[in-house]
């Protein structure tokens, strides 16, 4: 029954279309940026909070947003059409 379903389905289908990149010119895929490609898929899979993580998270979620902040409130200070206001 299923088989028989299975069939009548891909009969009414018809073959699959084949599908080229960038239309009909011959383009070949790079293989460093396709690997590339497939580990960013999987990243929230293959990642493992760890030990070692933790500075490079605390690093990049606090301590660099600080300094952009501290750097840029210094820049705006020093500015003379911002002085007087509070920042």
């Amino acid at each position: 029954s299923r088989l028989a379903t299975a069939r009548t389905v891909a009969r009414f289908a018809g073959p699959m279309q084949r599908r080229n990149m960038g239309g009909k010119m011959d383009v070949k895929k790079n293989m460093h940026v396709e690997e590339w490609n497939g580990k960013r898929e999987i990243t929230e899979k293959t990642f493992e909070f760890g030990p070692n993580n933790v500075p490079w998270l605390l690093g990049t979620c606090v301590a660099f947003p600080l300094f952009v902040y501290y750097w840029t409130r210094s820049e705006m200070e020093q500015r003379p059409e911002f002085k007087g206001r509070v920042l």
